[in-house]
């Protein structure tokens, strides 16, 4: 499995597409902590990569230096742990919730 490269200034324009795709839209709530707010945003883009796929596997593509095509064809497990190294990148959270404030 390759490694991810560090994300950069344009890759919160992709994510923003793509939360946008997906309709996703982070409530934030009093008392809510960082850490739940970006626990439940996850989730709510898991629950929801469906509706972005090309555009997800293309992004995931352009964080390992393979193209989305190649990412889509990956077996299952190796996928899987694509997403899961995807969602322990240092910082991740904090970066989907700044890009989910984009598509608002």
């Amino acid at each position: 499995m390759k490694e991810f490269r560090e994300l950069k200034g344009n890759d919160i324009f992709k994510v923003s597409r793509i939360l946008s795709k997906m309709d996703i839209k982070i409530e934030i709530t009093e008392g809510m902590t960082q850490e739940q707010a970006g626990a439940e945003l996850v989730l709510k883009i898991f629950s929801n990569l469906h509706l972005a796929q090309k555009e997800v596997n293309e992004f995931l593509g352009s964080l390992t230096g393979v193209t989305g095509k190649e990412i889509g064809e990956l077996p299952l497990s190796e996928y899987l742990d694509y997403i899961e190294q995807f969602k322990n990148i240092k910082g991740i959270k904090d970066f989907l919730e700044r890009a989910s404030k984009l598509t608002k």
